[in-house]
């Protein structure tokens, strides 16, 4: 399977529409959002409305699309975060809390996908996960899959909220919170694909590849494509002209 990873958004539609063009161009067979399309420092309240309508629309239109929830959506889901903005709380609220489209984490060819990523103490701590199948079914190549069902069937929202140390809080960092040195200090024998922690250029430290490259104003054109398991880095404008 070839897959097109977009990075986190942030109210930049821009960042949605070159994914959803490069997938094209490279014939890929899904296109995965890895979470974070609210909240930016410099936005308008009509940008958030923008991007949701917009999200939900490619959700509707390519059945192709797995789009995963990030902090930043959680926040209008009970849980704010720095950069929440109180004046559309209610609207994306009522867009978010009700759409079973939306995913904690999928899984394709032995690769888990999820905001932040999937930490060792995360699931003992919240015993999401019994020893024997820390020992035996992870290492498989269905532990992506099962990592996929645990995210997937957590049944409260508080669960995914919990933040860890590097990120300011007192617990264990869940995957739309963990911090790029949480995941690679914790780390699982399952390779990973995730966001949150903006980073210069995507970077494969380990079995986790992170791909934050559109926050915090840093420039860049890359995207993720994991063809049967494998990612590669590419970039936008090796195959469309950015002017």
């Amino acid at each position: 399977m070839k897959i097109l990873v977009i990075p986190d958004s942030h109210l930049k539609i821009s960042v949605i529409k070159n994914g959803v063009e490069l997938a094209k161009k490279v014939n890929a067979d899904k296109i995965i959002l890895l979470g974070d399309y609210l909240d930016d420092w410099v936005c308008t309240d009509q940008d958030y409305i923008n991007i949701i309508m917009y999200v939900k629309q490619l959700l509707r239109s390519n059945p192709n699309v797995e789009v995963l929830y990030g902090n930043h959506e959680l926040s209008y889901m009970g849980f704010p975060c720095s950069g929440h903005n109180h004046n559309v709380e209610e609207q994306m609220g009522a867009a978010l809390i009700p759409d079973r489209r939306f995913f904690f984490g999928v899984a394709h060819d032995n690769v888990i996908y999820t905001h932040a990523g999937i930490t060792y103490s995360w699931l003992k701590y919240n015993h999401l996960i019994t020893q024997n199948d820390l020992r035996l079914k992870l290492p498989k190549n269905t532990g992506a899959e099962l990592l996929e069902k645990i995210v997937n069937g957590i049944p409260t929202f508080d669960v995914m909220a919990q933040v860890g140390p590097a990120r300011g809080g007192h617990g264990f960092p869940s995957p739309l919170w963990a911090d790029l040195t949480e995941l690679i200090s914790d780390p699982l024998p399952v390779k990973q694909v995730v966001g949150h922690t903006p980073v210069k250029q995507i970077e494969n430290i380990g079995k986790c590849w992170f791909t934050d490259v559109y926050s915090n104003d840093n420039v860049s054109d890359e995207y993720l494509l994991v063809i049967n398991g494998k990612p590669e880095v590419i970039h936008y404008g090796d195959y469309y002209d950015k002017r």
